[in-house]
């Protein structure tokens, strides 16, 4: 009896014990977190969460179909990857901080100078440089919604004020609007131009006709992440402005990420008069863009035969999935990059999960959003979206 009792009450113990100790170490947590919330910068307080995938503490699973980052599936081309390759050899090194090279390449091929280009580690370490530079507390950020949502956090980050208006009826943004909603507060305009999640374009004669309208305090920028893969023959890079000499700001972005195939190796750019480029490289992360990413992004701009394949085996992988997706019954905004942003007249979340289990993922926002695959991997994705409306 003896023993037992004194079992019962060493279990008791330690029952107690690790009570306590829970107590205290939540108690620390709580602590923690007011200790932490004080040391924060007043706009990482009031900061709304970010629906970026690069910011949530989830990974893409393994072994999907991956149809929802609007990567190329076909990556680099063979040149690009020796390139990578050969540059692996000499990565013990220091790469060159101010990509000299890959800027002279540039600017030779839009006509400007070394001083005109800015390189990041992907056209979105650039938008983060644009807000740390430019963004006070309090500036209010113009631009229309859904889009990249690495603008939204860009506003947020620098205790910017987002001025959010919507697309237009076929989803593209609303210029009009925009301009009727400057004020005084408002420091800069975002015009991402193809749009990212929809697909739309406005022609850029007038997005061009909109930024000569802007008063000179407010900075326009335009992302033109998607604008090779545009068909239009009228359409053409802001960059023109730029090579044309115009004396009031502009951001034009360029990615690496897209069509060259290189989402992995993160690096892009942006052109600008020079006075503000060298505004924006207080900003620059010093060692930002790898060695490898450096050598792959000079091969790539020299192999623009491969860039002409990939425009089209993706037009007719976007192609194939626009009728298929008609057939659905499903509606479409017109598309003109390398994905496609549709309604199945069913909850998004819901046809994004359905397809999940199905290993293939796509996005939802707002409506659903699905990359231009291999025609293999469009053909399957088709497959088990019939599948899934068939069961509504």
């Amino acid at each position: 009896m003896f023993s037992q009792a004194f079992v019962n009450f060493s279990q008791f113990n330690l029952h107690f014990y690790e009570f306590r100790n829970y107590l205290r170490i939540n108690k620390d947590k709580e602590i923690m977190k007011m200790n932490v919330e004080c040391l924060l910068r007043d706009s990482m307080k009031t900061k709304p969460k970010s629906n970026r995938g690069a910011r949530q503490k989830t990974s893409t699973p393994k072994n999907v179909t991956r149809m929802n980052y609007n990567e190329n599936p076909y990556g680099m081309s063979d040149e690009v990857k020796k390139a990578v390759t050969d540059a692996s050899l000499n990565s013990y090194m220091y790469q060159d901080f101010y990509a000299v090279d890959l800027k002279k390449q540039l600017a030779d091929l839009y006509g400007l100078t070394v001083d005109h280009v800015c390189i990041g580690a992907g056209s979105s370490a650039i938008i983060d440089m644009l807000g740390e530079v430019f963004i006070n507390y309090g500036d209010e950020v113009v631009y229309c919604a859904p889009t990249y949502e690495a603008f939204p956090d860009m506003v947020s980050d620098n205790g910017g004020v987002r001025v959010v208006l919507p697309l237009t009826d076929d989803y593209c943004y609303d210029l009009d609007a925009m301009l009727a909603a400057i004020t005084d507060k408002t420091k800069m305009v975002i015009v991402c131009n193809p749009n990212n999640p929809t697909g739309t374009y406005v022609n850029s004669a007038k997005v061009e006709e909109f930024i000569r309208k802007l008063p000179d305090h407010v900075i326009p920028v335009v992302d033109e992440a998607y604008f090779e893969y545009v068909e239009d023959p009228t359409h053409y890079s802001l960059i023109k402005m730029i090579q044309e000499g115009y004396d009031r700001p502009l951001f034009v972005l360029r990615t690496f990420s897209k069509i060259y195939g290189m989402a992995g190796l993160r690096i892009g750019y942006t052109f600008a008069d020079p006075l503000l480029i060298d505004e924006l490289m207080k900003a620059c992360q010093a060692w930002n863009v790898s060695y490898n990413a450096l050598a792959a992004a000079q091969a790539a701009l020299k192999d623009q035969e491969y860039i002409k394949k990939i425009k089209a085996l993706t037009t007719a992988g976007r192609e194939y999935l626009e009728d298929e997706l008609t057939k659905l019954g499903c509606t479409l905004a017109k598309p003109c990059a390398n994905f496609i942003y549709f309604d199945t007249h069913h909850d998004p979340k819901e046809i994004r999960a359905a397809l999940a289990e199905r290993k293939i993922m796509i996005s939802a926002f707002g409506f659903n959003r699905v990359s231009v695959g291999t025609e293999e991997q469009n053909k399957a994705f088709i497959a088990a979206l019939k599948e899934i409306l068939a069961a509504y």
